[in-house]
């Protein structure tokens, strides 16, 4: 019997070897897939925890709040109209007893002041004196209006004396007239009720910010009248609505102060009703209506740097009617629920200063829900007693809740799971064969392979489940690992399509990743890939204006107080399009890359006015004087004319670089193409002020030997024929436009109201993102202008405003740069070997100043597809990096 020799013994058998490395990169592939799901558990872990800390106070700031203007804690709203004199006094007389300090009634505006200046004031002469007598505080709504004050959309038909004045100074006149009357006797006026809900606003779209200007109108009159007054705002109906028809409080409160109308309200009055959950659940959230809701009011106003006004629970309370539109409750949960409620906020929230019920008695038939609410004297005397207590239990503010370490340690336990799989995934990664994978993915046929990329987009394009759309960016940056050209024309192609983004909840937070920034973030592993092979990139003075416009931007924070929005715009319109800058200088370096990044640049913008041109001829667009516009992607005929003027000429670039007849043909097919789009959008911007700019620049250039070798006579002839045929489809629809002089007066009066702004932040502007929510605090007066604009339609009032002076200096010194590399010819794209085709150049340069002038009405950097197409327009324009491989060692 033979023995095995030493050097047969523990060798593997033939195949074992490779059996055993396959088994190992199969169990580290299975161990990959499994701290991914681990991961994403402590996502939501993560998320959940911090909601949990939220809900216990945490980031809820308890500072004193002025407390000397603040009434007796207990009150309850009434409609003492119902009642003749000696009933009056009798509920009255029982209110107080029972232990309520203040009641609220509403004055009906449209009864009091029938016409003009012919006021009637015997009932709000009795009701007051009965109050008085009662020893009770009066807080009077200042509410309704009389027909000859509305608006005629709320007269005739559609009548709605619920519906505001057209001019707020008629209820201001009003409101001043009644404070003269009645300043002895009320100290605290609340302007209108429920101004975020329909029919409080009329038959029109809500809007807090008129409601603003209504609000500040009013309490200076009352002020001039009554200095020792309280306003408090409209009492915010709850509701989860950010529409048309209604608009949740927290919005429209955050765009009271975008309106500027802090100084005007010395109070925010709130109606958290407890809709039958109990007062201690804990949810704090938007689509969550319940008695802590206040809580999550509170932080909007700290985020908007409002510590000290307190809030008034104006209304609140539970509704024991089982046809109740507020939930329903027990009689007997009624009570115990109001009693906790009071104790809760005394424990809790020393910036609610005052409490009161829903509703004493509703002045309307028995049916009414509303009488749910109704006081029993069981239910009045809970209430009473519960509010004794809280007077008596009054506790010191202190400055925020308190959390001891034992509260970390959750957070702790997060972070080092977050560790503890990263760093084990990063082990079982490095086990993988990615270097094989892709170089046998790069060499599958071309079919096979688009077939994957249409499979990882499409999957994309309708997922909804976090993990499977961060499975589908995985699948797509490996993707873009093997083609990082491929990765760049998507980016290029998906730019137009913003807001065809992906809204992506993760527990309280929602993220919203445009298409283009998606395939941007697919691109790091590429980009990471191609930085590892490059030597050196030494700095030049591209890349240093592109450091200094980041720089701008971070430096803009000081003068922000909307943090998400500020955070919002930083992301698109600063982080996304430099990343896309660098990306370009990184990735495309060779004439024929370079080519065919134009090319994708262009056919995004085509695809852009194709989908707007199949709307249009489907019926679809918007209609402005007489005229029915072309529309497109981005919900907005002038937006879409912004993107297709510098798509127009771009594509005029490119149609004059092909020789091919096919080619040459398509190419002007396409242009013309984007050419009606572009007219049906009947912008008078791009017709009248960016195609001349674009014809001239191209007249321009065109006397440079560099640009001249590449535009041939015969193709400037088919060029001016094509803008030629586009001027004359716009000819008729822009006629009727022109005879508008409307929208140009409120250009000036937004530009007017800009230089304001601009003068209250001059050297860094508001922001990315802030111009929203600071420019309707100087439209007050400004009759017929939109509070909601996003940018001030025009480029240097864009520049000043967002980004002060030191954005306007930036883009003087990005001009100066651009115009110098052009004058020098050969200072555009660098060297022969990476230089982008004379044509394409100067279509992007045509594209770029026609989207200059347009600008001169409009936006040019302001909008999140319109910065990055910029910036990646000056990424073809300039030299690409110098990318050299490293030394084999």
């Amino acid at each position: 019997m033979k023995t095995p020799s030493a050097a047969t013994v523990g060798s593997p058998r033939p195949g074992q070897g490779a059996l055993s490395a396959r088994l190992r990169r199969g169990l580290a592939a299975l161990r990959l897939a499994l701290l991914f799901s681990i991961f994403c558990h402590l996502v939501l872990l993560a998320g959940l925890e911090r909601r949990t800390m939220q809900e216990a106070g945490w980031g809820l700031d308890t500072p004193a709040v002025a407390t000397e203007a603040a009434p007796p804690f207990l009150g309850v709203t009434v409609a003492l109209e119902q009642y003749n004199a000696q009933a009056r006094q009798q509920v009255l007389a029982e209110l107080q007893e029972a232990g309520f300090g203040w009641v609220r009634q509403r004055f009906d505006w449209g009864q009091m002041e029938p016409a003009p200046g012919r006021y009637r004031w015997q009932e709000s002469d009795a009701i007051l004196q009965s109050i008085r007598q009662a020893g009770l505080v009066p807080v009077v709504v200042l509410d309704g209006s009389p027909a000859w004050s509305r608006s005629p959309t709320d007269q005739g038909i559609h009548d709605n004396p619920l519906a505001p004045p057209e001019d707020p100074a008629t209820l201001a006149a009003f409101a001043g007239a009644f404070a003269r009357r009645y300043g002895d006797q009320v100290r605290y006026y609340q302007i209108w009720d429920e101004p975020n809900i329909a029919p409080h606003w009329g038959n029109r779209h809500i809007e807090p910010v008129a409601y603003a200007y209504l609000l500040q109108a009013a309490a200076q009159a009352i002020r001039a009248q009554d200095p020792d007054a309280v306003i408090l705002t409209a009492a915010l109906a709850p509701t989860q609505d950010r529409g048309h028809t209604a608009v949740d409080e927290i919005y429209f409160l955050q765009r009271l102060y975008a309106a500027g109308a802090a100084p005007s309200f010395d109070a925010v009055a709130v109606q958290p009703f407890g809709f039958g959950h109990t007062p201690e659940d804990p949810r704090q959230r938007l689509d969550v209506l319940n008695f802590q809701r206040v809580a999550l009011i509170r932080r909007a106003m700290q985020a908007a740097g409002d510590g000290t006004t307190p809030i008034w629970a104006i209304r609140f309370g539970w509704n024991r009617r089982t046809d109740s539109l507020w939930g329903t409750v027990r009689p007997e949960l009624q009570e115990e629920f109001a009693a906790r409620a009071v104790e809760l906020a005394a424990s809790r929230w020393p910036w609610l200063v005052a409490m009161g019920w829903a509703l004493e008695r509703p002045a309307t038939p028995q049916t009414d829900p509303a009488w749910g609410f109704a006081l029993t004297p069981t239910l009045a005397r809970t209430l009473g007693q519960a509010a004794q207590a809280r007077n008596a239990a009054v506790a010191v503010a202190s400055p925020s809740p308190s959390f001891s370490l034992l509260d970390w340690i959750p957070w702790c336990l997060l972070l080092a799971g977050f560790a503890v799989v990263l760093w084990r995934g990063w082990a079982a990664a490095a086990l993988l064969p990615w270097a094989d994978w892709r170089r046998q993915l790069g060499g599958w046929p071309l079919s096979l392979q688009l077939l994957l990329w249409g499979c990882v987009l499409g999957t994309y394009y309708l997922a909804t489940w976090p993990p499977l759309l961060a499975l589908c960016l995985l699948a797509l940056a490996f993707l873009a690992s093997v083609h990082p050209q491929a990765g760049l024309w998507l980016v290029a192609a998906l730019l137009p399509f913003y807001f065809q983004h992906k809204e992506i909840t993760l527990v309280d937070q929602r993220l919203i990743l445009p298409p283009a920034q998606a395939a941007l973030l697919g691109l790091v592993p590429g980009l990471m890939a191609r930085l590892r092979q490059v030597k050196a990139w030494p700095l030049d003075r591209w890349d240093g204006l592109a450091l200094a416009w980041l720089g701008i931007n971070l430096a803009a924070s000081l003068n922000v107080w909307h943090w998400a929005a500020y955070g919002r715009g930083l992301w698109d319109l600063a982080l996304m399009p430099l990343a896309g800058f660098w990306a370009v200088r990184l990735l495309a370096t060779t004439p024929r890359e370079r080519h065919r990044m134009a090319l994708a640049l262009f056919g995004g913008g085509l695809l852009a006015a194709l989908v707007g041109l199949g709307s249009w001829l489907a019926g679809g667009g918007t209609t402005a004087d007489g005229v029915r516009r072309l529309v497109g992607a981005t919900f907005s005929p002038n937006h879409t004319a912004l993107y297709l003027v510098r798509t127009l000429f771009l594509g005029l670039g490119l149609a004059w670089t092909w020789q091919s007849g096919w080619r040459r043909v398509g190419g002007w097919l396409a242009s013309a193409m984007v050419a009606v789009a572009l007219a049906l959008t009947a912008s008078r911007g791009a017709i009248l002020l960016g195609i001349p700019a674009g014809l001239a620049t191209l007249a321009w250039l065109g006397r440079s030997a560099w640009l001249r070798s590449g535009l041939g006579g015969g193709k400037r002839w088919m060029g001016a024929a094509l803008l030629a045929t586009l001027l004359a489809l716009a000819a008729f629809p822009l006629a009727q436009r022109l005879g508008n002089s409307a929208t140009v007066a409120e250009r000036l009066l937004v530009w007017q109201r800009t230089l304001r702004l601009w003068q209250d932040v001059p050297w860094l502007g508001v922001g990315p993102g802030g111009f929203f929510w600071r420019f309707p605090a100087y439209l007050a007066g400004a009759s017929g202008v939109d509070p909601n604009l996003r940018h001030p339609h025009n480029l240097w009032l864009e520049l000043a405003a967002f980004w002060g002076v030191a954005g306007l200096l930036w883009f003087g010194v990005a001009g100066l740069f651009l115009v110098r590399a052009t004058r020098a010819g050969n200072g555009l794209s660098g060297a022969p070997g990476h230089r982008l085709s004379p044509a394409v150049a100067s279509g992007l340069l045509a594209g770029l100043m026609a989207a200059l002038a347009h600008a001169q009405v409009d936006a040019f950097m302001a909008l999140a597809d319109l910065a990055a197409w910029n910036w990646l327009a000056l990424a073809l324009l300039v030299p690409p990096w110098p990318v050299c491989p490293r030394e084999s060692r």
